[in-house]
């Protein structure tokens, strides 16, 4: 799962709005593939799955994305929510 909600927001509330991760289903435009700073893939984005977990369900970071994954899924959020 990507955390994708604003920083102060997430600090405010018991969740926090995610993308999840998918290593089995093709990449789009509207769910992009994406890789961590090391270049590492971490799967395809479900951003029609964008939703709130609870933050205790969530474990350690496990690293950032690359910057033009970061920006594929900023794409792919607001065309998938219409922005």
């Amino acid at each position: 799962m990507v955390i994708v909600g604003h920083d102060a927001l997430t600090l405010e509330r018991d969740a926090v709005l995610v993308v999840p991760l998918s290593e089995v289903i093709g990449a789009s435009l509207v769910q992009p593939h994406l890789a961590d700073n090391a270049g590492r893939p971490v799967g395809v984005a479900l951003t029609p799955r964008v939703g709130e977990i609870a933050k205790g369900y969530l474990k350690a970071p496990r690293g950032e994305l690359e910057a033009a994954s970061g920006e594929s899924l900023d794409i792919a959020l607001r065309a998938a929510l219409d922005l």
